[in-house]
């Protein structure tokens, strides 16, 4: 047989036993507080590195940095180091100025504001900011030079190619006519 408020040796535990008052009524202990966890003080952080101003960027090449080959970015990306090689972006490609790039370039939007050696092709829209040094050609529907920026190269606007083909084949078309109706009128 088990006596469970007995410790060894058969006597009372002194821990579960109720304690009298004077009255000689029995008070039970409260039970211990829950001891709060300890958070220890920060520690003295490092300086975190300036964050790109578009904090929803997927890529960010800091100054310094060096890139050579092919990189594809999924979303928004800036680079402010040296690339060499081609660069694809599926979003706005913010090139800093200070960033040196001798690349291919693809992207949805290009926003230019170092030195570029190659060809930029935007599916949307092309801006050089004045601090822009472009060497190659350029090809968007939508350019934007601010004063300032030196760009050595050809410029092909998509939505000028397709109204000057209408026009240019419109034009072929009369050309070909005029020529059927005045043999026509000397039959």
């Amino acid at each position: 047989m088990a006596w469970f408020d007995r410790g060894p040796g058969g006597k009372k535990d002194a821990e579960n036993e109720p304690e009298s008052s004077a009255l000689g009524v029995a008070v039970t202990p409260e039970p211990p507080k829950p001891v709060e966890p300890v958070t220890p003080p920060p520690s003295p952080a490092v300086a975190p590195v300036a964050a790109p101003a578009d904090t929803a960027l997927v890529g960010y090449l800091y100054k310094g940095s060096r890139v050579s080959g092919q990189l594809v970015f999924q979303g928004p990306a800036r680079i402010d180091g040296n690339v060499e090689g081609e660069i694809q972006c599926h979003g706005t490609l913010t090139i800093g100025e200070g960033a040196e790039v001798r690349a291919k370039i693809s992207s949805l939007v290009v926003v230019i504001g170092g030195r570029v050696e190659g060809n930029v092709t935007a599916k949307e829209k092309v801006e050089l900011l004045s601090s822009a040094r472009v060497v190659g050609n350029i090809s968007t529907p939508r350019l934007t030079i601010t004063e300032g920026v030196v760009f050595d190269g050809d410029c092909s606007m998509g939505v000028a190619k397709q109204k000057s083909g209408v026009a240019i084949s419109q034009a072929g078309s009369a050309d070909k006519a005029a020529p059927a109706e005045q043999a026509d009128s000397q039959k």
